[in-house]
């Protein structure tokens, strides 16, 4: 079958249909070739989106095309081209699983098209069917044009940027040059008094200032700029740009907004909310993975709760955690409350070999915490099936939910509001009473879930609060800051 390949730009199904319709009509390739004004706006729009994404390098340069050809012979052509690559990647995103779309994981492919797709899409044209085609193509999520406007505004900014420092904590009493960047930039987001002194001087109303910041930001208003700070202060309207497309796309699950129940967790703002019929019912806040121990991106179903939990430490931490502490003190374990066991029988850490305290030789072990409040569990655990061996829970350490930054765990989710979620899990099941004296008698228990709630962990460093404002948040894992710079060429072409 002919294909028209986008590199080599084989034009051949317009030229053949322009002469034909020129022919008999005298109207022009343009006008033959070409739906109504609004639908190439919502083309070219679309196609922006994932050229601005920045995942793909052939958006951009298929938007770059169009965008020339406006006004030429080949712009019919080209929009046709632009409209088949933005149906192929919608479509082919619906069969894509959470995690890749969360991980910005997409498989690279030649875009080609077959002549039966053209002809399709000229009979779109002349039917009026395009403009339903292309409504369903959009990203089915809340306030979807408020995005995309975000999007535009962003790319179309002309306001000036203060350039970053390298980072370093800043608080009241801090002094220097950095100071007096950061006091510029908070003058031009309007946080700060333009008549503000620029003295090298953390002073009050600066620390005021970026208080007024965090707040409004979601942050915590403590006045000290630390990296989540720093990075959302400095963070550069073309970042902004690519962080919206990135989240239209990361958000485009149907499964998600068709849920009548879930629980999601947003990983860079750690927090969990549980949604019922589209309201959020249960927020809180949560502590998430380390750089080097991230939590993974994904999608499964809470089964079951466990009061009282035991914990077994993953051969990860065993290896990273406990190996260098036995190695200098064997009573390690027992101190902190946990038991070593091999084939089922509890070994004296006194007895390990050499051998056994070798990174392969630790993990013929089992280290266990037995329950209560000492435990790092804490009081429950929600388990859901996933190969990463991921659950959420509570803590013994409850001071880790107040900072700003809460990436302190080895990939699992903790829960501030473990024992509402965990009643709420449960209300088909149990009364809150029972829970209660279950927790209080310090017996592990294992209740299986008489309905079964999805979970979703997500990537999303930008949103749309209810209020309407939108919340920009830090990259924490760096999955996107390599990609948030866009070709000149493209911002130029917008401004």
């Amino acid at each position: 079958m002919l294909t028209v390949k986008i590199m080599n730009r084989i034009k051949f199904i317009f030229l053949v249909a322009c002469v034909f319709l020129i022919s008999v009509t005298g109207a022009s390739a343009n006008e033959v070739t070409q739906p109504s004004t609004n639908l190439q706006k919502e083309i070219h729009f679309q196609l922006l989106e994932l050229a601005v994404a920045n995942f793909d390098k052939s958006y951009y340069r298929q938007y770059m095309r169009m965008r020339q050809s406006v006004g030429t012979p080949d712009y019919g052509t080209e929009l046709a081209i632009s409209y088949l690559m933005v149906r192929n990647f919608r479509n082919s995103i619906r069969s894509m699983s959470w995690e890749d779309i969360q991980n910005f994981h997409f498989r690279k492919h030649e875009q080609q098209f077959t002549t039966k797709e053209v002809d399709l899409y000229e009979e779109s044209i002349r039917n009026g069917s395009l403009e339903h085609i292309l409504r369903n193509l959009r990203p089915e999520i809340p306030n979807y044009l408020s995005y995309r406007h975000e999007m535009i505004e962003q790319l179309r900014s002309t306001a000036s940027e203060v350039a970053p420092y390298p980072f370093r904590m800043l608080k009241e009493g801090s002094s220097g040059k950095e100071v007096d960047a950061l006091k510029i930039a908070l003058q031009k987001l309007g946080y700060l008094d333009v008549y503000s002194p620029i003295n090298g001087d953390f002073d009050f109303e600066l620390t005021e200032a970026v208080k007024k910041f965090q707040e409004d930001k979601g942050l915590k208003a403590d006045g000290i700029v630390g990296k989540l700070s720093y990075d959302l202060i400095f963070k550069t309207h073309e970042s902004k740009a690519v962080s919206i497309a990135r989240t239209i796309i990361r958000m485009s699950d149907r499964e998600l907004y068709r849920s009548p129940e879930y629980v999601f967790v947003n990983i860079p703002k750690m927090e969990l909310n549980v949604y019922y019929s589209n309201k959020s019912v249960l927020e809180s806040k949560v502590v998430v993975g380390r750089f080097d121990r991230q939590t993974p991106r994904l999608k499964s179903l809470i089964d079951n709760v466990v009061l009282n939990p035991t914990w077994t430490a993953p051969s990860t931490i065993s290896e990273k955690d406990y190996l260098p502490k036995l190695r200098k003190d064997r009573e390690y374990l027992t101190k902190k409350g946990l038991t070593m066991y091999y084939s089922g029988y509890e070994i004296d850490p006194n007895t390990l070999t050499a051998e056994d305290l070798t990174p392969s030789g630790i993990k013929k072990f089992r280290i266990v915490q037995k329950p209560g409040t000492g435990n790092a569990m804490g009081l429950y655990k929600f388990n859901f099936p996933n190969s990463d061996s991921i659950y959420l829970h509570s803590t013994n350490s409850p001071g880790k939910f107040r900072g700003a930054s809460r990436m302190y765990s080895s990939g699992c989710v903790r829960v501030q509001k473990s024992d509402e979620l965990a009643k709420y899990l449960l209300k088909d099941d149990l009364k809150p009473e029972r829970v209660d004296k279950i927790i209080e008698s310090a017996k592990t228990t294992w209740l299986k879930l008489s309905r079964k709630v999805p979970i979703y962990l997500a990537y999303w460093t930008s949103y749309i609060g209810e209020n309407g404002q939108v919340y920009y948040l830090p990259d924490i894992y760096q999955i996107d800051s390599l990609d948030d710079r866009l070709p000149p060429d493209l911002l130029q072409s917008l401004k």
